[in-house]
């Protein structure tokens, strides 16, 4: 499916356009092969017979995504663009859209965004029952990230995940945005002793954001440090063979750009320290964190 047409969906997604949706979803499995497993069509028509039938059943989507060589942990994610408020540069290289290769991805972050954009009081689309509820069924002291696509849209939102955050202690939660204006209206009507002691956030670079109110950041209680993506003049090769000259050309890079003196991302999250990873542990707390882009 063309990229145009994933953005459609998720425009009528974000402005909670149920019936539009489920005709969009339609016209895509009546244009292909909805038997075909994994096809566009074939996810299309699981999402369009769950919409329409008032969700009735499960989330066809698995909520929280199991971990896999590149991220070991659970996550969750939702469509991006659409929940990235405080979106600036990031635009012109987002990952996320990769991701929009593969159906059950995009269907899956389609289908995160219509739960966490729906009213509390729509029983059809009940978050707390079905987020809230896969939440509570992670594993006991997991690791989770909080938005690997997309973006905390609102304080709304914010204010949900923290909630179940305080719920379950055990769970570790850490994620990177730059919705920054939502943080710091949070913390403003709320405090400092709202904030979850087991959430770690990453400043991510890109956000339409400058320097004033990224250091208004750095006092938030949740805020672990820096997380910037730099030019960089060599591609890291997936063996990791080349990892010196990579990690040497990311700290130049840093160097260049204002960022001082950096730790360099290994690319593959829970590798980069013997401790855990960097972005969620306490001791890097006022780190800049680096990750090359070639």
């Amino acid at each position: 499916m063309k990229r145009r047409d994933c953005i459609k969906l998720a425009k009528l997604a974000s402005n909670n356009n149920r019936v539009a949706l489920i005709e969009s979803l339609r016209g895509i499995a009546s244009d292909g092969d909805a038997c075909k497993v994994n096809s566009w069509a074939y996810h299309a028509k699981r999402l369009a017979d769950w919409l329409g039938d008032d969700m009735a059943d499960a989330a066809p989507f698995t909520i929280f995504a199991r971990g896999n060589s590149k991220l070991p942990f659970y996550a969750f994610s939702a469509l991006p663009f659409v929940t990235c408020p405080g979106m600036g540069a990031c635009a012109k290289f987002c990952y996320s859209l990769r991701a929009w290769r593969y159906p059950a991805a995009f269907f899956r972050q389609l289908q995160n965004l219509l739960l966490i954009k729906q009213a509390p009081d729509d029983k059809r689309f009940n978050q707390t029952n079905l987020i809230a509820d896969a939440f509570r069924k992670l594993p006991v002291a997991a690791t989770l990230r909080l938005y690997v696509d997309g973006d905390i849209d609102s304080g709304d939102t914010l204010g949900f995940w923290f909630k179940l955050l305080r719920e379950r202690g055990d769970v570790q939660a850490y994620g990177y945005s730059k919705s920054w204006h939502v943080f710091l209206k949070y913390h403003a009507d709320n405090g400092p002793a709202s904030f979850p002691s087991n959430y770690r956030l990453n400043l991510s670079s890109g956000s339409r954001y400058g320097d004033d109110v990224a250091k208004r950041m750095q006092s938030l209680p949740c805020v672990r440090g820096a997380f910037v993506a730099v030019p960089s003049t060599v591609k890291q090769l997936k063996n990791g063979s080349n990892w010196r000259e990579y990690a040497a050309s990311v700290r130049r890079s840093a160097l260049a750009t204002g960022h001082g003196r950096v730790f360099v991302c290994p690319g593959k999250c829970g590798t980069c320290t013997k401790r855990g990873h960097a972005c969620g542990l306490a001791s890097f707390t006022g780190k800049t964190i680096a990750i090359g882009i070639h």
